[in-house]
């Protein structure tokens, strides 16, 4: 057996590569299936595992820019990840992953994520859970907002108005931590439409009495049979969403809750969402199986990394020295002293005695706030020489926000 690992070239081989990824993930496998997946999907952004000849395996890796602290840090988002089952346990993942972290590093894209339900696999390579979501439901006949909303006015808008959704999304998550830069393409194929169904999904922004767009929702409904027959059940699933304020925010929840014929809504938000405070009865509110988790998180270049990554003014002046290991991405073992000096991050590296020693796995919910270095420490993903270095690690990558990532990819 001879792995290559390469791009797709000719229109036979995307197709092969297409067909590998919907035999995985239940997905249309004809033609119509191939031209949707060439709407969603550049051909540049795939790696194909070819043995004698043949494709056995394939990915994507997507180009994006993530949020940390007021920060644009260029990141590889690791998707379609997919095996022929008569290959499977023959080294191309692995092989496709390797190569992906050589492929990031060369594009200049210091981290990567990835979703999955199997984190076992993916931390093998140097990904790590590090972001949480929290996924509500909640009946709206017996749902009540807290505040009532103020004036302002809903419009209910298209595709074509993405900048205008834009415009409020970027407001909201520039200054947090986790959410992804998007582009028209992305805006239109994957928040706006449902990538399975080709569906277009509804949309519109709340502006105040001033006129100024302060919010917005993007949400589908539909109908299933309902135990009692004839009835049936309508859900009402909110796709994306924004607030930038408490208007906003109350506007935002009075208009999902004034679709009271739906049997039961539901929406994802961060850990620092105050949802439940928000409304009368939070007691309605419960928690849909499988909604706690979040994107995995990797360090693609360590040291390019730390230094796109914003400080905050309690980082200034301190400094740890961390011993880290890297098997998939060799690159990035070694001593490393990290600093921060008025607002800025820095890494070299040295040879003095670590202060702290781990992974790349531990790393990287540390560095984007995810987990706090004592937490590491207690679980034994980190060792620590002593608590005065646990307490300038935790000022050296404190962040405001917790990690959220609302963009599926």
């Amino acid at each position: 057996m001879s792995i290559e690992i390469r791009p797709p070239l000719t229109d036979e081989e995307w197709e092969q590569h297409c067909f590998i990824s919907a035999y995985a993930f239940d997905g249309d496998r004809g033609e119509t299936g191939t031209a949707r997946r060439s709407k969603y999907y550049e051909r540049s952004w795939a790696l194909s595992a070819f043995d004698d000849g043949q494709i056995a395996a394939g990915m994507m890796v997507i180009p994006f820019e993530q949020y940390l602290n007021g920060a644009r840090i260029p990141l590889g988002g690791v998707a379609s990840v997919s095996c022929l089952p008569e290959r499977r346990r023959g080294g191309y993942v692995g092989a496709l992953l390797r190569r992906s972290l050589e492929t990031m590093r060369e594009a200049g894209q210091p981290l990567s994520a990835l979703w999955t339900p199997h984190p076992s696999l993916y931390r093998r390579f140097g990904w790590e859970m590090a972001a949480r979501m929290v996924g509500y439901a909640f009946p709206p006949k017996v749902t009540h907002v807290r505040r009532p909303a103020e004036r302002g006015r809903w419009e209910r808008l298209t595709p074509d108005d993405w900048p205008r959704f834009d415009a409020i999304y970027t407001q909201h998550h520039q200054a947090r931590n986790g959410g992804m830069t998007r582009n028209e393409q992305r805006w239109r194929w994957n928040v706006f439409e449902d990538y399975a169904a080709g569906k277009v999904r509804d949309a519109a922004i709340w502006a105040n009495d001033a006129g100024q767009p302060r919010g917005y929702v993007i949400y589908s409904t539909r109908t299933r049979s309902a135990a009692t027959f004839p009835f049936v059940e309508t859900l009402l699933q909110v796709h994306d969403w924004a607030a930038l304020d408490a208007a906003a925010y109350a506007a935002v929840l009075t208009y999902l809750l004034n679709h009271d014929l739906a049997s039961r809504i539901t929406m994802l938000a961060s850990q620092d969402d105050p949802l439940p405070d928000a409304l009368e009865e939070p007691v309605h509110l419960s928690e849909p199986p499988g909604a706690w988790f979040g994107i995995m998180l990797r360090l693609v270049d360590v040291q390019r990394a730390i230094e796109a990554r914003p400080a905050l003014p309690q980082a200034s002046g301190k400094g740890v020295t961390i011993a880290l290991t890297d098997r998939a991405a060799p690159w990035n073992a070694g001593t490393w002293r990290i600093g921060a000096s008025e607002g800025r991050m820095s890494a070299e590296r040295t040879t003095t005695a670590p202060d702290l020693e781990m992974d790349v796995c531990a790393l990287a919910p540390i560095y984007n706030g995810f987990t706090r270095p004592a937490e590491a420490v207690r679980t034994g993903s980190v060792s620590a020489a002593s608590d005065d270095a646990i307490a300038a690690a935790t000022e050296l990558f404190a962040s405001t926000y917790s990690p959220y990532c609302p963009d599926d990819f």
